[in-house]
C-alpha cells in the first residue's frame, strides 16, 4: 500500500513538473484534467478518473461545465469531490473579472469589445451583467444579474437601485451573451433593454449601451451594428 501510495506521489510530482515546463496548454486533454483533479482528489490516481470523465463528457472543459450530479454518478467522483470541481469555473471566472476591472478603460469601441468579449464570450449559460462606468471611462464596478435569457432573470430594481447607490456609476452598461447562437438581439432583449433604461433614467444614471456577445461577435444595441466580428469557420 505504502509503495503504491509513493508512486501515486512520484506521478503526480512528475505530472507538475511537465505542466510547470509545458504550459497546460501544451499537454494532452488527459493530463490537464488529470492535473485539476489533483486539487480536487488529494490521494488517489487521478488519470483513469481522467479517462472516465472525458468518456462521458467530452473535453476538460465540459466536464468542469457540467452539471455536479451527472459529474457525481461517475465512478471516483462522489458528491463532494463533484462539487469542488464544479467551482474551478467559478474561480476562474472571479479571476477573469478581477482582472478586467483592474486594468479596463473604455476609450474605443475595441476597449468594450475586449472587455465584454472576455466577460461573457465563453460562458456556457446566458449570463446578464451591468457594469458601472466612472468620469474617466473606467470600469468602476459590476454585477451579475443572474443567468438565463434577460426576462429570464428578470429585471430586480432593487439590485439595480442598490448597485447605483453604492457605486455612483457616471452611466452603466448592460450586457448579456448568446451561448451558441448569433448576437443579434430578439425581442425579449429589446424589451428588457426598455425596462432597465427606464429604471436607470429614474435614478439619473444613463444607459450607455446594451452589449450582446455571440458566437459570431460584438453587438451594440445602441448603435444597431457590430463591435466585433468572430470567425466562425
Amino acid at each position: 500500500m505504502e509503495e503504491k501510495k509513493n508512486m501515486h506521489a512520484g506521478h503526480r510530482q512528475r505530472l507538475l513538473e511537465t505542466i510547470l515546463d509545458a504550459g497546460l496548454d501544451k499537454v494532452s486533454n488527459v493530463q490537464a484534467l488529470e492535473f485539476i483533479l489533483t486539487y480536487v482528489i488529494p490521494r488517489c490516481d487521478t488519470n483513469e478518473l481522467a479517462h472516465r470523465l472525458l468518456d462521458k463528457f467530452g473535453t476538460a472543459a465540459d466536464v468542469l461545465n457540467a452539471d455536479w450530479e451527472y459529474v457525481a454518478e461517475v465512478e471516483g467522483m462522489g458528491e463532494t469531490s463533484a462539487k469542488k470541481l464544479h467551482l474551478f469555473v467559478e474561480i476562474f471566472d472571479y479571476y477573469t473579472e478581477q482582472q478586467l476591472a483592474k486594468r479596463y478603460v473604455f476609450e474605443y469601441r475595441s476597449d468594450i469589445s475586449d472587455f465584454f468579449e472576455e466577460l461573457l464570450r465563453f460562458k456556457p449559460v446566458e449570463t446578464t451583467y451591468i457594469v458601472g462606468i466612472d468620469a474617466s471611462n473606467r470600469v468602476r464596478s459590476k454585477i451579475k444579474l443572474g443567468t438565463g435569457g434577460i426576462n429570464s432573470v428578470g429585471v430586480s430594481t432593487h439590485q439595480i437601485a442598490k448597485f447605483v447607490t453604492s457605486s455612483k456609476p457616471t452611466y452603466i452598461f448592460l450586457a448579456h451573451n448568446h451561448p451558441g447562437g448569433k448576437a443579434l438581439p430578439s425581442q425579449q432583449d429589446v424589451e428588457g433593454t426598455a425596462v432597465v433604461r427606464t429604471l436607470l433614467s429614474s435614478l439619473n444614471v444613463p444607459l450607455a449601451d446594451h452589449i450582446i456577445v455571440g458566437i459570431d461577435g460584438v453587438y451594440s444595441m445602441e448603435h444597431e451594428t457590430y463591435f466585433r466580428e468572430f470567425r466562425t469557420n
